[in-house]
């Protein structure tokens, strides 16, 4: 279960509390009217990883720099091979001329990169060692995976429609009133990253060897919060 690790804190204060009564005198006990919302956010330790490695080319023409770029991508796909629990995939490549003061092309560049998804940040970072030297490291994103995030909101929805029910309870009660009734209700969600904290690690060198350094794969927190707001009937 994702919520062992999580701080919930429950907004009240933010929350509009607007009261409005219509008709006459006797009739305000049937149309006095609240506008409230309760807000409950936690944060979680993020358990999908992202890496982002790029293979970069140059030569004198357009179909000499693809076709290098082409194998240091394979290249780099062989050395990886199928590691478990870790998905490959292709990202955005691109073969682009460099003008030189005639305005002609000088050379052409290719840039190309290989994408590493994984749930297992360990396996990840094992996959990632393989391909020291021969590609670089340009991105690395930490983020929540789906279910994760569905559990999440499963477990704040439940927080904030409680936290709701006591806030209408309360004021309704501050009011003078002993009851409620929901008029209309409105739910919104939102996640918020909190901490990203990639590292490199130097390995300890042995007699014979230059040590290379190692990914730290660290994933920080995010936040995830849930808000119902809606109008309520005193009564």
């Amino acid at each position: 279960m994702i919520g062992a690790r999580s701080r919930v804190a429950v907004i009240f204060g933010a929350s509009l509390i607007a009261l409005s009564l219509f008709g006459t005198t006797a009739q305000a006990d049937d149309k006095a009217k609240l506008s409230l919302s309760a807000t409950v956010s936690a944060e979680y330790q993020q358990d999908q990883i992202q890496l982002v490695f790029t293979a970069l080319t140059e030569a004198d023409d357009s179909g000499a720099a693809n076709a290098q770029l082409i194998r240091s991508l394979n290249d780099a796909q062989k050395r990886l091979g199928k590691p478990d629990g870790v998905s490959i995939s292709s990202g955005a490549t691109q073969i682009y001329p460099v003008y030189g003061q005639k305005n002609e092309p000088t050379m052409w560049r290719g840039r190309g990169e290989l994408v590493l998804d994984s749930l297992d940040i360990l396996a990840a970072s094992q996959a990632a060692d393989k391909l020291t030297g021969l590609l670089a490291l340009s991105r690395v994103n930490f983020s929540l995976s789906d279910q994760a995030r569905r559990e999440a909101h499963l477990l704040l929805t439940a927080r904030a429609a409680k936290a709701f029910r006591e806030k209408a309870d309360m004021t309704a009660k501050a009011f003078g009133y002993e009851k409620y009734d929901i008029i209309s209700l409105e739910m919104t969600d939102s996640g918020e990253m909190v901490g990203i904290r990639p590292m490199l690690m130097g390995r300890m060198a042995s007699a014979d060897a230059i040590s290379t350094p190692a990914l730290d794969l660290q994933p920080g927190q995010e936040s995830v919060s849930v808000t119902v707001s809606g109008w309520v009937q005193l009564r």
